[in-house]
């Protein structure tokens, strides 16, 4: 099997359910990338090692060491899982290397993810690559159905090409769901059932359509379908995510400055989908 050494599919990992559900997701993605799988293993520096003055000459030899065990346990657990598969360790992070970045969902309630924030949240603003935040209890199947949020902006292009390229290696069919965010809403809420003019429907379906048309034309061997909704973009995502196997979205959309509030679509996201998430820049 021809494995390509310049990138790797980097999964952050640890001895629990969500890390190892996170690894099996990332082996399956690296192999059909025919990409090495790099796991990486974050090792925790309690409070009081920071704040103390540390000797040139002390290391924490202990923490890394266990963090080391940890790590080539699973390495083994996973090479036995996927034999054809390149499996490689770190316990620092190899940017250069990454092409993408799979993580398991933050172990937090939702009113501490909200006021503090996670790994996943910190690397979905910060990460120069895709990440990949993998939750929701049927995560282990195949990838058969991957919806991808549109909205016209530059970013939503880049999830689009992520997004359908996936879908062709997967087998899988892609949705490409546009849910405006410029029209104001109601004056009385909820919106439901009030019908929108038909130029409105009929606009967002023609840029829906100028949007996709590029990937549709390089590879139509993916299956592919359009669909305008008329929620608001996070709602209408959510509601996608019920009944997908992956969620492709771009980190910002066209309100650059509402993408990067912590009610944002992406930290919604990432944060109470019922699917993987990957967010894309």
């Amino acid at each position: 099997m021809r494995t390509q050494e310049h990138h790797a599919v980097a999964v952050g990992v640890d001895d629990s359910d969500a890390g190892r559900l996170a690894m099996r997701w990332a082996a399956r993605e690296a192999l059909s990338r025919t990409e090495a799988l790099l796991l990486v293993r974050a090792v925790p520096v309690p409070l009081e090692e920071l704040t103390r003055v540390h000797l040139p000459s002390e290391q924490p030899v202990m923490r890394h060491g266990c963090a080391q065990q940890e790590l080539a346990a699973l390495a083994t657990e996973c090479r036995r899982m996927f034999p054809e598969l390149l499996v490689r360790t770190v316990l620092r992070e190899e940017t250069d290397q990454m092409g993408i970045v799979v993580l398991g969902p933050p172990p937090l309630s939702r009113t501490r993810r909200v006021l503090l924030g996670s790994t996943a949240g910190e690397l979905v603003r910060n990460a120069h690559v895709p990440v990949v935040v993998v939750r929701g209890t049927e995560a282990d199947r195949p990838i058969r159905r991957v919806v991808v949020g549109v909205d016209g902006s530059q970013t939503s292009g880049q999830a689009i090409t992520f997004a359908h390229d996936l879908a062709y290696r997967h087998s899988a069919t892609l949705t490409a769901l546009m849910a405006d965010a410029t029209r104001a809403p109601d004056a009385l809420p909820p919106n439901r059932g009030w019908r929108y003019e038909s130029d409105f429907v009929e606009a967002n379906q023609r840029l829906l359509a100028e949007c996709v048309a590029g990937v549709e034309q390089a590879n139509p061997d993916v299956e592919m379908h359009q669909e305008v909704s008329l929620e608001p973009p996070t709602e209408a995502l959510l509601q996608a995510a019920e009944k997908a196997d992956l969620l492709v979205i771009g980190s910002r959309g066209r309100h650059i400055v509402r993408s990067t509030t912590l009610g944002s679509t992406s930290h919604a996201l990432v944060h109470y989908a019922d699917c993987a998430v990957a967010v894309v820049r």
